[in-house]
């Protein structure tokens, strides 16, 4: 079976954090903990429900699946009872990660710099229709390690003419291996 995507899209050699290279190489469970924010207005309201993000909230729980099948990786985030998952896939046409959120489908490119890891949105569909690149979300998100060696997370999204749609930020760790909480 194929590696994890992201590190299927980084160049070879990549040196990941431990944390980091962890979470995406391995089947595992992972809990933290997490803040959530959900931007305004109901058109954006609309397109967290259809790519089923979760709601606004401080320090709330956080766990992580992670399997894989036949067809790819599934993450499945579970949001202080709110669940969120995904298909992640090595798009090799685009060179990129595909990962499908219900109708909602986005390529991401993965990019490793100064011990982060970022990833940059390079397309999207919804229902299958194309996403014009004047409307395409841009992405800040960021994972790296910590100094007590907790895999971190900021995952933002912000859309033209609409504004912030979502941000998450927060940490994990192997549920086999705590690290301790705060």
């Amino acid at each position: 079976m194929r590696p994890d995507p992201f590190l299927q899209a980084l160049p070879a050699g990549t040196e990941l954090s431990d944390a980091v290279r962890a979470l995406h190489s391995t089947c595992a469970q992972y809990s933290g903990r997490c803040t959530v924010t959900a931007g305004g207005g109901k058109l954006v309201a609309l397109a967290l429900r259809c790519a089923r993000m979760p709601p606004d909230g401080q320090d709330v729980e956080v766990k992580v699946s992670i399997v894989r099948d036949q067809a790819g990786w599934i993450w499945t985030r579970n949001f202080g009872g709110h669940i969120t998952q995904s298909r992640l896939n090595f798009d090799h046409r685009f060179d990129c990660v595909r990962e499908q959120f219900g109708p909602v489908s986005i390529w991401l490119k993965p990019v490793f710099s100064k011990d982060r890891l970022s990833v940059q949105i390079l397309r999207l569909k919804f229902l299958g229709v194309p996403c014009p690149k004047l409307l395409l979300p841009r992405s800040t998100t960021v994972e790296w390690q910590d100094e007590r060696g907790r895999f971190r997370f900021d995952v933002s999204a912000e859309m033209p003419v609409l504004g912030p749609l979502i941000r998450y930020q927060g940490w994990l760790t192997s549920d086999h291996g705590q690290k301790g909480a705060g």
